[in-house]
């Protein structure tokens, strides 16, 4: 049976992770992560829409407090909600991994077996990952 470990960690420096997992006997070729970085690949997959296109300015802006807004994020970025789902993460778990993500975290994910998932999970939580789970 396939499972896959995943974990939060707060860089995409996954160094210390690779060591961690080495450390306990195991390859590191099954580690795959999502960062912020990955975020902004591929914006024509998301839907990020001016503010301004979808209504005029007629002059209700108040000074220091609508500054910022000239684009929401309507949709999520559906590239980064499939590389997640192939992870195996639940679709009712997605929406908290990409919030994670656009927080500045880094998903990371581990294909493990029934041999090694404890392992695995032992080794993410070594290298100081949060949220650790196994799906």
């Amino acid at each position: 049976m396939a499972f896959v470990v995943t974990g939060l960690s707060q860089s995409e420096d996954l160094g210390p992770l690779s060591a961690s997992l080495r450390a306990a006997g195991l390859p590191t070729d099954a580690l795959q992560s999502v960062g912020p970085d990955d975020s902004t690949d591929n914006l024509s997959d998301s839907a990020l829409v001016e503010a301004d296109i979808l209504t005029s300015d007629t002059g209700n802006r108040v000074p220091g407090i609508n500054e910022g807004e000239a684009s929401r994020t309507f949709f999520r970025n559906e590239s980064l909600v499939d590389r997640l789902g192939d992870f195996g993460i639940p679709e009712n778990e997605l929406d908290n991994y990409l919030e994670a993500v656009e927080r500045g975290k880094t998903v990371v994910a581990y294909f493990a077996n029934a041999d090694n998932a404890d392992k695995v999970s032992a080794a993410f939580s070594s290298a100081s990952l949060a949220n650790v789970r196994t799906f």
